[in-house]
């Protein structure tokens, strides 16, 4: 089972703005606390990458959630937590991509939001 392997909880945050402004263009997000869920988050890559003077590092970020489990597209993740509530993964995570369904769990791709 899955749920043995979830050791981690993630704070999960949703977009709550709706409609447009006047001129049209989407109001600015407002994230909202979603829920605690359990999961298990881990680094799959990361690299380096130089171009001249800059440089930035980029990692590949996945995560495994309860086949259950309320998550989505652009959902937001304020904190990745042991069950004792001490930060594991600091700073924000954003859901890239849809959320894969596999035969056990959920598999979400994340991106550091800096």
């Amino acid at each position: 089972m899955i749920s043995g392997r979830l050791t981690m909880r993630a704070l999960v945050e949703r977009n709550q703005a709706t409609g447009k402004d006047p001129w049209g263009n989407p109001v600015p997000p407002s994230f909202q606390p979603l829920g605690t869920l359990k999961c298990f988050v881990w680094s799959k890559l990361s690299r380096e990458i130089v171009d001249g003077d800059k440089t930035a590092m980029v990692e590949d970020m996945r995560a495994l959630f309860a086949l259950g489990a309320d998550i989505r597209e652009d959902d937001e993740i304020s904190a990745v937590t042991n069950a004792g509530g001490t930060a594991i993964i600091p700073g924000r995570l954003r859901v890239e991509g849809p959320v894969q369904r596999k035969h056990t769990h959920l598999e979400a791709a994340l991106k550091r939001i800096g």
